[in-house]
């Protein structure tokens, strides 16, 4: 399975060809032998030592081919129709659990960089991250289904987030929120000097093409120097990192559109109420416009704040649906 030290590229190549015959045997996967191109003198043990630890990670994972959806869900049934009564699996189930965590590793490795830039600070956060990964294999059900790498990813995430929140450590973001940022100054400064007052919210949501709720993420992130432990705002007790675990990663409602499965939008749906999924759809613009939480509460006859409740206990229904 996941290997964070040094190991031989040719005990590598074997294993992955072994893994791959393994599981062939039980789910029927044509896997070739190995990736377009590659041959053992590619990948000699003298080269191997040059790595460091990410960089052994990342070779690693470039050993494996990336699975097919049909794959992923063939995989997924073999695995639970190898599951014994005691929850261990049988050598063939196990063979076919570790391609599909070998064949997703490079998702760990996305998750982690896109909140770390330091090697050394990405390969920590993927110590989490294999967690999620694991984790997510030994859960997912590909009865319902959808593809393993989808629920994989957000599960990884989440499991990255919640380490850097447990620790109390600022969040490096991606560049483009960075250039939001900037972009949200920019504006400040012309229009304070065009109105020769404060901008609203209403404006500065109009210049920068978003909505009240996106300005005043941005505005968290600038006025709280992106602390983990600040809160999202003085009406909630939430805070910042709790936010970017719930938010950051995809959300059910992101995976159902995204993936456009019928069976999964079903699955999603499945215990919460109509009002509960108007408020979601219309919140994330599915088959519409974005709304606020000013406009669907105006739409409902209830305050923003209740709007919020029914939004926040909406998707904790459906999270909980996802791990369960």
């Amino acid at each position: 399975m996941i290997q964070l030290h040094p190991t031989p590229a040719t005990n590598l190549i074997t294993s992955a060809a072994v893994l791959r015959s393994d599981a062939n045997r039980l789910a029927g996967l044509p896997f070739p032998a190995e990736r377009t191109g590659e041959t053992e003198t590619a990948t000699e043990p003298a080269r191997w030592s040059e790595l460091d630890a990410l960089g052994q990670y990342m070779f690693q994972a470039s050993r494996w081919t990336r699975l097919e959806a049909a794959d992923e869900l063939r995989l997924g049934r073999a695995i639970k129709a190898g599951r014994n009564a005691d929850g261990s699996l049988t050598p063939e189930a196990n063979a076919c659990f570790d391609l599909l965590v070998n064949s997703n590793l490079r998702l760990v490795y996305h998750a982690a960089a896109q909140l770390r830039q330091q090697r050394d600070e990405i390969l920590e956060l993927m110590s989490a991250g294999n967690v999620g990964l694991v984790e997510a294999a030994r859960e997912y059900d590909a009865d319902l289904g959808f593809r393993f790498s989808t629920y994989a990813f957000w599960n990884i995430r989440s499991r990255i987030l919640r380490e850097l929140n447990s620790s109390g450590r600022a969040v490096h973001l991606p560049r483009n929120i960075h250039e939001q940022l900037a972009k949200l100054r920019k504006i400040e400064r012309e229009l304070t000097q065009k109105l020769t007052r404060e901008p609203t919210d209403s404006e500065l949501s109009t210049g920068l093409g978003c909505t009240i709720e996106k300005l005043a993420s941005l505005r968290a992130y600038q006025q709280h120097g992106l602390s983990l432990d600040a809160p999202v705002d003085h009406e909630s007790d939430l805070t910042l990192g709790q936010k970017l675990v719930d938010d950051a990663a995809e959300t059910p409602a992101e995976i159902a559109a995204r993936t456009s499965d019928n069976e999964l939008v079903r699955f999603l749906l499945r215990g919460i109420t109509e009002r509960e999924a108007e408020v979601l759809r219309l919140r994330g613009g599915i088959d519409c416009e974005e709304h606020t939480l000013d406009e669907i509460g105006q739409k409902f006859g209830v305050s923003r704040e209740r709007v919020r409740q029914i939004e926040e206990k909406a998707l904790k229904k459906l999270r909980d649906q996802i791990r369960s």
